[in-house]
């Protein structure tokens, strides 16, 4: 009898861990599906004009419709519309920080963002344009990680 509730203890806990490892397995199967869905590029050019030192970016989340990133002081989100390369993004949000040194680039960052109406991506690059075909943004896709 004392073998038999050994035996039945240890069954239980052993079944315990075995539950526990396929949550871990099916949540990280899950976290690579949703970064799957997201392509971070780093913004090169804005309006024709090498930006690439003030380290903005924009993540698109395909899955949810979602561009966000950095806009040069504060970190934005914004939904988008897209079919085949027409994009249409809303007004983004953003935090409030104020950025004396930055503050022209994120203005002129968000108009630009909004007059976009082209999305090409390639391989490893990034193309905003607007409805002249003139390009906007140009950025680099960053590697993951």
């Amino acid at each position: 009898m004392k073998y038999l509730v050994i035996i039945l203890f240890s069954l239980l806990f052993s079944n315990t861990n075995t539950c526990n490892e396929k949550k871990k397995t099916a949540n990280h199967q899950e976290e690579e599906s949703q970064t799957d869905q997201e392509i971070t590029f780093l913004i090169a050019t804005l309006n024709g004009n090498n930006i690439s030192n003030k380290k903005l970016y924009i993540t698109f989340d395909e899955k949810r419709n979602s561009a966000t990133g950095n806009s040069g002081c504060n970190t934005f989100s914004s939904k988008y519309t897209i079919d085949k390369e027409d994009i249409s993004f809303g007004y983004p949000i953003a935090t409030k920080m104020y950025c004396e040194e930055n503050a022209k680039l994120e203005q002129e960052f968000f108009k630009t963002l909004i007059q976009s109406k082209v999305r090409i991506i390639t391989e490893d690059s990034l193309f905003l344009k607007d409805e002249t075909k003139k390009i906007l943004f140009s950025g680099i896709k960053k590697p993951k990680e």
